[in-house]
């Protein structure tokens, strides 16, 4: 019991005489800068991160093109390897196309909804969202 008695009044002393009052502090103003290093905008983020991405995977293409072909030219009449190398190319062109019609619906996606995926203009504190006027 004093245990007790001993923590509450020592709890009510430290509550009841306060020495620094926080409210009673001038306002300070907070700045928001631009980081020195790296990316300002998001935006432009993910606009390189797209870029990056569509450039490795045509980058993949092209190299599984010329190991196709590497493949086929030293098959040496190998049926079997030529057979592995043909597949080889295939699916590399079946890569072509398929991220050809990946690149062709984002930017159709993009003319349809206004938002265009390589131009993303995302909101900040210095460059506001215009405002449409209304009709």
């Amino acid at each position: 019991m004093r245990r007790i008695a001993s923590f509450v009044t020592t709890l009510l002393s430290y509550l009841s005489f306060p020495t620094i009052i926080l409210a009673q502090r001038t306002p300070t103003r907070i700045e928001i800068n631009p980081p020195p290093v790296g990316y300002s905008d998001l935006g432009v983020f993910i606009r390189n991160v797209l870029f990056l991405i569509f450039g490795v995977a045509a980058l993949a293409v092209l190299v599984m093109l010329i190991w196709g072909a590497f493949e086929w030219i030293t098959s040496g009449g190998d049926k079997d390897a030529v057979g592995k190398a043909r597949g080889k190319i295939l699916n590399a062109l079946i890569g072509l196309a398929v991220l050809a019609v990946a690149f062709a619906i984002a930017s159709l996606a993009a003319q349809f909804t206004g938002i265009n995926l390589f131009e993303i203009i995302i909101p900040t504190p210095q460059n506001p969202a215009p405002i449409a006027p209304r009709p």
